[in-house]
């Protein structure tokens, strides 16, 4: 059981990014279409090529109408770096890295990391590639309003794949109109499992140097080690 929640946890992490970063010139404030939203979005990410923002996410099981919460600082660096530092609750720390080949999640409390290929976190094709950057969402996604844009009121988009996806049935973001950074996103896979990120205080282009998206445990940390798919 801990290994799957573990994992949707992972799963929800990375999906994130993908979605920073791939998420897709200007559409000024009015009466917008949301494919040229998601492209203001995606210009934005990519410009700055790297970003940090702080956190809250709450994962909820199926029909719950609350779940688990978490918050604390994030950071993602072009190609598929990123480094999660959960801070809250003060008892369940920990972080989750990858240098864009494997993820590593380190459990402080437990003396725990466990080691992921990152091809087996992103278990579905369409997300693979989303993350490898050769994605193309208008042909893989139904994308339309979650709510008809208001003026002085934040975008809410909404993703549907054209193709059942068990890792991935819709994805919402919600985007200041004026600066096109996401300030929410949520997603939900088929068993009815959701997760939400709140971003705050997001800092576009703040570049940190690659070793620090990698991670090497502390001794008598246990090292728990996903085996390649066959």
């Amino acid at each position: 059981m801990m290994r799957n929640t573990t994992r949707f946890v992972v799963m929800a992490v990375v999906l994130t990014l993908v979605w920073l970063v791939q998420a897709w010139p200007a559409a000024a404030p009015g009466n917008p279409d949301p494919s040229a939203v998601m492209t203001r979005v995606q210009e934005k990410y990519d410009r700055a090529r790297s970003f940090k923002t702080w956190f809250r996410q709450e994962t909820r099981p199926p029909g719950a109408h609350q779940g688990d919460k978490a918050s604390g600082v994030m950071y993602f660096q072009q190609p598929s770096r990123m480094r999660w530092e959960y801070q809250s609750p003060p008892d369940q720390k920990k972080k989750v890295i990858s240098d864009g080949h494997q993820v590593w999640i380190y459990i402080p409390e437990d003396d725990l990391v466990m080691v992921y290929p990152l091809n087996q976190v992103l278990r579905s094709d369409l997300v693979l590639r989303f993350f490898s950057g050769i994605g193309e969402v208008q042909k893989d996604f139904q994308i339309s309003w979650q709510r008809p844009p208001e003026p002085g009121s934040n975008y809410v988009i909404k993703l549907v794949p054209r193709q059942r996806q068990a890792d991935l049935q819709r994805l919402i973001l919600t985007i200041d109109p004026y600066t096109h950074i996401v300030q929410d996103l949520e997603f939900s896979n088929t068993l009815g499992e959701t997760t939400r990120f709140a971003f705050s205080g997001t800092l576009l282009g703040a570049r940190k140097p690659p070793q620090f998206f990698t991670f090497i445990p502390p001794p008598g940390v246990q090292v728990v080690r996903e085996a390649p798919a066959p």
